[in-house]
């Protein structure tokens, strides 16, 4: 069986630097409950062993002069490969970011994921932005 979450926001979202995205809508979530989220908050728990492929899809804008810098946070750390910066002609162009990765929790299980600015810069973040998380092993 396919073990995934998927879950996006629908309110236009303005996030801080340091400030997680919150997700209100699970569009499909499947199988053994390897993962875990609460309607309205930032972060699916991994709750089982194994790994886990992760995307995340967003549009997203700068509020003030500078660059979009977005990752996928692990147990409150950044993955690297996964940040994702946007520098746009102007703030508050709209631009399109992505990312993908595999990922294996360190310990037993309850590793959080995020997805934050980590960025020195506020940045809006469209509503229908995409966090995809499947168990592949």
């Amino acid at each position: 069986m396919i073990v995934v979450i998927i879950l996006s926001n629908t309110i236009a979202q303005t996030l801080a630097p340091g400030q997680s995205l919150t997700f209100d809508n699970t569009i499909m979530h499947t199988g053994c409950n390897a993962e875990c989220h609460r309607n309205g908050s930032a972060g699916v728990t991994l709750s089982k062993n194994g790994i886990y492929e992760i995307n995340a899809k967003l549009n997203v804008a700068p509020t003030a002069d500078g660059s979009a810098e977005l990752a996928v946070m692990a147990g409150g750390g950044a993955l690297p490969e996964t940040t994702m910066i946007s520098t746009p002609s102007a703030a508050n162009d709209v631009n399109t970011i992505f990312c993908s990765t595999a990922f294996r929790p360190c310990g037993c299980c309850g590793e959080m994921i995020t997805i934050q600015n980590v960025g020195t810069v506020p940045v809006a973040v469209s509503p229908n932005a995409c966090l995809f998380i499947k168990r592949i092993a």
